[in-house]
């Protein structure tokens, strides 16, 4: 993934604008990204100080320098590396350093330390040649680790997403996130709720009278801490905004040496985009449903396929809905987590303003919010938890909203 020092951007009266690749850029990024990629494909169980070296030999015009550096940024993150023994490198300098010692003390007056036969009987030891003892010898160090595979999208493909890939890297400055999705198709906008959650960002939805998704998130920039980690949750979040429909995104960012605040303007039509995070359950609630499965309960579980919609509130997208075995009647379960106190709010509003479904919130004690804030003549309500989600807590719950 690109950082935000390798992105081709304009500013202009507060606006932040990216330079795409044009056709010729284009031309002269395929090349440079195929050499690259062919170099490290070369280097395989070489090392990487040998591959950054190899990689110099790229010839790179001035003007193309950023782009070259940004082109080789995406094929190392495609690249595997390993150490290249299993033998513990400090281990193994104190027995080579300890044994070189003892060797040099003991030598006659007329003899010479030879390095080698050392070197070779050790490795002979260890089961391993001479060259593979020396690698290993530093290869706690990352210059030493050995190019074990060449992986990620090829030369083409990096090409083709990189103005994307921009865009990813502009968002790990962003302060708040703005994003409007017209006709989205349900399967897809569900798909999406379940990537942001799988990334525990922190977002309100809600649709407009022309029934698009407004989608507003939290910046990176935004929070007092665990920067980094969640502006890479929310550039990760980009393909699954940009693969539901037509789209576009306004971001206040923070940008350059200086952080200055800019507005960022993108916007496309629907296009295929991919995280690489597979559509799954969080693992808390994969864990929870795990655990369900394995008691005779009165409800059966199943991960859930609606979208609660309150015009002119908001929507929320449960993630499971629990079927009871006789009635047949359904109530859902959205795992709020502990991740945002306002998100809580947010649905209390819901219900408190007419959403009609049954439904349980299951929220941390850590956002210090009570049950009661919720009565019992509504068909929403609150399960505050400590550490692990009970299932019969949960269950209890169920069955008194049912007889609501």
């Amino acid at each position: 993934m690109l950082t935000a020092d390798l992105v081709h951007a304009r500013r202009k009266k507060g606006t932040l604008t990216l330079t795409a690749l044009g056709p010729d850029r284009k031309d002269r990024a395929l090349r440079i990204a195929e050499e690259y990629r062919e170099i490290a494909e070369a280097h395989v169980e070489l090392t990487r100080d040998e591959l950054e070296e190899a990689w110099k030999a790229v010839h790179v015009g001035a003007k193309d320098r950023k782009l070259a550096d940004g082109l080789k940024k995406l094929v190392s993150d495609g690249l595997e590396f390993a150490v290249s023994v299993d033998e513990d490198p400090v281990k193994l300098r104190r027995e080579v350093f300890e044994r070189a010692t003892a060797a040099r003390k003991s030598l006659g007056e007329d003899e010479r330390f030879d390095a080698g036969a050392l070197l070779h009987e050790i490795a002979a030891e260890h089961g391993i040649d001479s060259d593979a003892l020396l690698r290993g010898l530093y290869g706690d160090l990352k210059g030493a680790h050995v190019l074990s595979a060449v992986t990620g999208p090829p030369a083409r493909a990096l090409v083709e997403s990189y103005d994307l890939e921009q865009a990813r890297a502009v968002l790990l400055r962003a302060t708040r996130v703005r994003a409007r999705i017209e006709k989205a198709k349900p399967d897809a906008i569900r798909a999406l709720f379940r990537k942001l959650k799988f990334h525990r960002l922190l977002y309100t939805i809600r649709r407009d009278a022309d029934g698009a998704y407004l989608l507003e998130l939290d910046g990176p920039f935004s929070l007092f801490d665990s920067v980094t980690k969640y502006g890479l949750a929310l550039a990760l979040a980009l393909p699954a905004i940009t693969a539901c429909g037509k789209w576009s995104i306004e971001a206040d960012v923070r940008w350059g040496k200086k952080r200055d605040p800019l507005t960022f303007v993108l916007e496309g039509p629907r296009e295929r985009g991919d995280d690489g995070v597979p559509e799954r359950l969080r693992d808390e609630v994969e864990e929870l449903v795990e655990r369900w499965n394995t008691k005779d309960r009165a409800f059966t579980v199943a991960e859930a396929d609606d979208i609660l919609d309150l015009p002119g509130v908001g929507l929320c997208v449960p993630d499971l809905a629990f079927t009871h075995r006789e009635t047949g009647e359904v109530v859902l379960l959205e795992v709020m987590g502990f991740w945002s106190r306002d998100a809580v709010w947010q649905r209390v509003e819901l219900i408190e303003k007419g959403l009609d479904a049954k439904i349980l919130f299951a929220v941390s004690s850590r956002l210090r919010v009570s049950e009661a804030v919720l009565p019992d003549d509504v068909p929403g309500a609150l399960y505050v938890y400590k550490g692990k989600m009970s299932g019969p807590a949960i269950e209890e719950r169920l069955s008194a909203l049912l007889a609501r």
